[in-house]
């Protein structure tokens, strides 16, 4: 407690502090000073790692630049969410992203999102080719591809965590059709 005090102290206005240190009650032996609140509980070991609510499928893409965020109608994002045992989320769980392009057009990766900040990766997935990307869980305890298609085509994810592979809420592989017109 002598340094919060000591704190508030060197906070007020100098014509107004009348306090020394000497003022300060001395801790009792054996106690010690938190200079800072103590850090909020963390999550417990992670226990379950699930795709969220995808659509399964989405109108192509009419943007020129398919491998840029523009909230265009074929943008497909897909958050992934680490939790532990309890639902809370968890941070800094490995999630690997296998993308195969099941369909006869270009697939296009446009970024991937941690923490509100999305990198972009702007990758062109041809059919029958698959990448792959590494990625952690953020604060909040998801991580998120964004997924672009200009014509008829379609996506099959493989994502795999320290849990095991990733499945969507329906307890599935997550596939995405694009549909054209």
């Amino acid at each position: 407690m002598r340094y919060l005090i000591l704190t508030a102290a060197l906070l007020l206005p100098l014509a107004s502090a009348q306090m020394s240190v000497s003022d300060i009650p001395a801790l009792p032996p054996g106690t010690v000073a938190q200079a800072t609140p103590a850090a909020p509980a963390q999550a417990g070991p992670v226990a379950k790692v699930e795709i969220q609510d995808v659509e399964i499928t989405a109108p192509v893409s009419t943007s020129a630049t398919p491998t840029v965020a523009s909230d265009d109608v074929g943008e497909v994002m897909i958050p992934v969410l680490a939790t532990d045992k309890d639902g809370n989320p968890v941070t800094g769980v490995a999630v690997t992203w296998e993308v195969k392009n099941t369909g006869k057009n270009p697939v296009y990766v446009i970024s991937v999102a941690v923490d509100g900040k999305a990198t972009d990766i702007a990758a062109t997935v041809a059919p029958d080719e698959t990448v792959k990307y590494e990625t952690m869980t953020g604060a909040d305890g998801t991580v998120t591809l964004l997924l672009n298609a200009t014509a008829s085509t379609a996506a099959a994810l493989k994502l795999t965590a320290s849990t095991g592979e990733v499945k969507n809420l329906r307890d599935a592989a997550q596939t995405i059709d694009w549909i054209g017109q």
